[in-house]
């Protein structure tokens, strides 16, 4: 499979505290760079035996621009009439803008739908503040008969992700709690803030919250009424043989994302200038490929020292590295952390954890 996320604007209805691409300037991404993008996932995918491609649309807020994403799919299709790849379609959005319209054209073209809400009110609206000043959580509250109307018809659970960060970890728990047992969701993408720095108290306070997510998830599994959610999924992982390749998720080589200006990146951890692949334009970089390709080991010799070292994803997260620490070779503290845990949890929990199916 090919991913390719298309940031199709620089457009949002909100101004989140946390948002991976800062100062939004309101530009678009041009259809023609769009058709290109599609043009390279078309072409990188010749090189996959499932001929599958993934495109993920990314915003700003992605449905301020709804037109352009009918335009860009159609092309999309009108393209793979000659090659008959599989299509996949994903997108991201901030929930606030759903229309009728708009669901049934999520569900016309099987899209799978990933919504962002970090928990109440009080949580949510912390650092996710809509510019017209109204409450983004009852914003999308309102809005729950159309995501549940679309899991229903789409026969697909909405991926919601919730960002913890420095103000609003330590209700971790309650949030979880609260989206899953008042509001209703079933998939929890738990993302943590690893560009902020958090001190020694604050990563004992996130760790004694995610114990408690843990003890709710496996209390739900007992009641029947489980539900997903990702830190779990990486505890399951560690039941499985250790990937034998270095750089496992292949950013920038079976995945890309392509800014709104064309630029082209491994992923969006890491959006600076400075690890741009290339552009829509002329292509990917051969040089900074062939670094990607080649990159098998991390020359450091804390990381392999490590007891986490045989499980650890983290330690090849590249690009997330450089934009953290400006290094390859020296992961993120907040990752190192992360991985940490899951191991500490796993040893405690693996007899529980081995008979948990994702």
């Amino acid at each position: 499979m090919y991913i390719m996320t298309l940031e199709i604007n620089q457009k949002c209805n909100l101004k989140c505290k946390y948002c991976y691409l800062g100062e939004k300037d309101g530009s678009k991404m041009s259809i023609t760079t769009a058709y290109k993008g599609v043009e390279i996932a078309f072409e990188k995918v010749k090189f996959h035996k499932d001929r599958k491609i993934w495109f993920d649309f990314v915003g700003g807020e992605a449905f301020i621009d709804f037109p352009m994403i009918k335009d860009i799919v159609a092309y999309i299709e009108k393209k793979n009439q000659k090659y008959e790849n599989i299509l996949q379609y994903s997108i991201t959005t901030n929930a606030t803008l759903f229309t009728q319209e708009i669901i049934d054209y999520l569900v016309d073209k099987k899209f799978s739908l990933k919504i962002s809400i970090d928990g109440d009110k009080s949580v949510n609206d912390r650092n996710r503040i809509a510019k017209a000043h109204y409450s983004v959580h009852d914003k999308i509250l309102s809005q729950l008969d159309l995501i549940h109307g679309f899991e229903k018809r789409a026969n697909k659970i909405v991926q919601v992700t919730n960002v913890v960060t420095n103000n609003n970890y330590g209700s971790y728990a309650d949030s979880v709690q609260y989206l899953v047992g008042e509001v209703g969701f079933r998939m929890i993408d738990t993302g943590i803030d690893y560009y902020s720095d958090w001190s020694e108290a604050e990563m004992t306070g996130l760790e004694n919250e995610i114990r408690k997510v843990f003890d709710f998830f496996i209390e739900r599994a007992y009641q029947g009424k489980g539900f997903r959610w990702s830190f779990a999924e990486s505890l399951v992982d560690m039941k499985k043989e250790p990937c034998k390749k270095f750089y496992s998720c292949g950013a920038g080589i079976v995945s890309s994302y392509v800014r709104h200006d064309g630029s082209l990146y491994a992923c969006p951890g890491n959006l600076n200038k400075e690890v741009a692949m290339g552009d829509v334009n002329s292509g990917f970089d051969r040089k900074k490929m062939e670094w990607l390709q080649q990159f098998d080991d991390i020359d450091n010799k804390k990381c392999h020292a490590c007891s986490a070292f045989p499980v650890c994803a983290e330690k090849s997260c590249v690009m997330m590295n450089i934009g953290k620490t400006g290094n390859p070779n020296q992961p993120a503290p907040m990752l190192c952390w992360t991985r940490l845990l899951l191991v500490k949890i796993y040893g405690e929990n693996k007899e529980l954890i081995s008979h948990i199916a994702m």
